[in-house]
């Protein structure tokens, strides 16, 4: 069950909108409207919890939000996995080949500083309001998980941010703000993590399925841990979860992390919401009519699928794919997660998977021939596998599971129900085996990985030493997590400069020329700094 957090957003009062804030640029504003009805509006849980969807909306925007299709869906997946189409948006291009600057489009910083502003809102309200204190204190951890998540977005794409923890309106010391360092930043996602982790539940009920748990937050507080090094802490977190009262577990078909048949499964820890049903229309942000469905797949998807085909697998991922067939006598010829993440001709191959067809019954080579169009304007190399020329689409965050024609299409909201799977339980597992290389321990770390290649079909398989185990440990993420934000944030962090630009060249990333040390960050946005005038550019893009 899925509604709850739908129906409050699809049918939020307005003045629960303005109340928290609703412009990108409303954490900048020293004016308050809305004093003459703030005093009656946060008087009781059911408006606190109108609020706190408002708190998700920023993050989960359909085409606006920080996965939003249209601008940072785009964004996180600018690494050497994912192919960018030829002449489509601009500002996609140029973050996706290191040619953007502080005047590129659709940045998404005012995006996520809306995140803040709706919860620094809340937390200053939500202690007067006469309630349950046990629930009062559950959306005190709710709002301040959204709240450290938000900056830990921000910390992890722009280095040196403003750190903003009382609403804007309340105090003129936020308006005009300098950015903090990144240590600073880092302190406050810790606590803010540390604290939904107290206050959150382990469980929700089906009415609040959605919504972060007490699960999610000590995944989040780990995940921050290891990407500062603090190896030991992260372990610590990390394995909390991976034992009772926690149920947590990989689910046996990877495929069922990206259907709308098999959500909010075991292996979702933090799962944004969609459904087509509530609103209308296919484009919009945060209108009162607009959708809250899903509409990825129709950026994903290919031509000929209602699709419009802005992304290809790389060529790198492919090869990094078939580099290891599964062995002999298996159901299939390679990794089982690759039949998920791409869609090919089987046959072409030598596979024993029969070849598959889609979107009303079209096989793979009328699909390669209806994308041709876009093709045309420049596609990767992929390998010659078997002594046949690599043809390759991307699958994952497609709607292939419905086998209808134009099921990719956002105009058809049928369309737009699947959910999407921020952090998985694999990811805590892949963490967790980071973790543990960097602690010694060896054999936990090995241990994670099995269950990881156990699931993709992959055979059994041992590492001697550190290094094999951390070498292991980078493919599997690569793997996993292709198409889904990951690695461009796994690289940097593991990286020097000059290695992932390196790996960037050698993988035939678009744009990997032009890649530079500032690009491990992206730069705050020109109308950002124009508005406050305190802010300087990040150092490195000065």
């Amino acid at each position: 069950m899925k509604t709850n957090i739908l129906k409050t957003l699809a049918f939020i009062p307005a003045m629960a909108l303005s109340l928290v804030g609703c412009n990108e640029s409303d954490f900048l504003d020293l004016k308050n409207p809305n004093n003459v009805v703030d005093a009656t509006y946060w008087t009781n849980e059911a408006q606190v919890q109108s609020a706190m969807a408002t708190v998700y909306s920023p993050i989960r925007g359909q085409m606006y939000g920080y996965f939003g299709a249209y601008t940072g869906f785009q964004t996180m997946n600018r690494a050497d996995d994912t192919w960018f189409i030829l002449g489509e948006e601009v500002f996609n291009w140029e973050y996706a080949t290191f040619s953007n600057t502080a005047n590129t489009a659709e940045s998404d910083l005012g995006r996520i500083y809306n995140c803040i502003q709706r919860a620094n809102v809340l937390l200053s309200k939500i202690t007067d309001v006469p309630m349950d204190d046990n629930k009062k204190n559950e959306l005190i951890g709710e709002a301040k998980f959204l709240r450290g998540y938000s900056y830990f977005l921000l910390v992890t794409n722009f280095g040196d941010v403003p750190l903003r923890l009382v609403p804007t309106n309340e105090s003129s010391d936020e308006i005009m703000k300098p950015s903090s360092p990144e240590s600073e930043i880092w302190q406050q996602v810790e606590s803010d993590f540390s604290d939904a982790k107290a206050y959150l539940p382990i469980d929700r009920p089906d009415s609040e399925a959605g919504r972060v748990t007490k699960g999610t937050a000590i995944a989040y507080l780990g995940k921050t841990y290891v990407y500062q090094k603090k190896y030991a802490e992260g372990e610590a977190e990390l394995k909390t979860i991976m034992s009772s009262p926690y149920t947590y577990d990989l689910v046996e078909n990877f495929e069922d992390n990206f259907t709308e048949y098999t959500e909010l499964n075991k292996e979702s820890i933090f799962e944004l919401v969609y459904d087509g049903k509530y609103g209308s229309g296919s484009w919009g942000a945060e209108g009162p009519n607009d959708t809250q469905g899903m509409v990825i797949p129709n950026f994903v998807g290919s031509q000929g699928t209602g699709g419009w085909f802005k992304f290809m697998p790389s060529a790198s991922i492919v090869e990094d794919f078939v580099a290891e067939e599964r062995p002999e006598g298996s159901d299939t010829k390679f990794d089982k997660r690759m039949y998920t993440s791409f869609y090919w001709k089987h046959s072409d191959f030598g596979d024993k998977v029969e070849d598959g067809a889609w979107y009303g019954n079209m096989p793979f080579d009328t699909l390669w021939v209806a994308a041709s169009t876009k093709r045309l304007r420049g596609e990767p190399d992929y390998p010659v596998i078997e002594g046949v020329k690599g043809r390759f689409l991307t699958k994952k965050f497609t709607n292939f599971y419905k086998n209808e024609p134009d099921a990719n299409s956002m105009y058809n909201q049928a369309n737009q129900n699947n959910n999407l799977r921020v952090m998985r339980f694999a990811e805590v597992l892949l963490l967790h085996a980071e973790a543990c290389i960097k602690t010694g321990k060896l054999a936990e770390a090995a241990a994670d990985l099995t269950r990881i290649r156990d699931r993709a079909g992959l055979a059994k398989k041992t590492w001697n030493g550190e290094d094999e185990l951390w070498n292991e440990m980078i493919h599997q993420n690569e793997l996993e997590f292709f198409f889904e934000g990951h690695r461009f944030f796994d690289l940097k962090r593991w990286y020097s400069y000059d290695e992932m630009k390196q790996i960037f060249i050698k993988n035939k990333k678009q744009g990997a020329d032009n890649f530079q040390p500032k690009h491990f960050y992206l730069p705050l946005p020109q109308n950002e700094m124009n508005t406050n005038t305190a802010v300087e550019q990040h150092p490195l893009w000065r």
